[in-house]
């Protein structure tokens, strides 16, 4: 159905998107998908919790950054919730392809 989220990104095994602020690395998710709701228009980051850095998690503003084998993708993180070790976080619109 055309309402229904769809997955844009699913990471591979052994893949790991960045939850970053400024250069520090907040975090490395692993096991994760990038989801797009169509009827909200939100995009959505869900994965597990690799490692983290609770005092950069805090910090403002936080980016998602998927490396690719020639550059990256990057997305500001507009809420981000971190549960029993797994993130969930919504996802402003693509800023940069490197």
């Amino acid at each position: 159905m055309l309402d229904e989220p769809r997955t844009l990104v699913r990471g591979k095994p052994g893949a790991r998107v960045l939850i970053k602020h400024a250069w520090h690395t907040a975090a490395e998710v692993t096991g994760f998908a990038i989801t797009a709701d169509p009827a909200s228009r939100r995009l959505t980051l869900g994965g597990l919790v690799a490692t983290s850095d609770p005092y950069r998690l805090t910090q403002t503003p936080l980016v998602c950054v998927l490396p690719l084998k020639s550059g990256a993708l990057r997305w500001p993180i507009m809420t981000l919730a971190i549960t029993a070790g797994r993130v969930v976080a919504e996802l402003g619109a693509l800023v940069e392809k490197e």
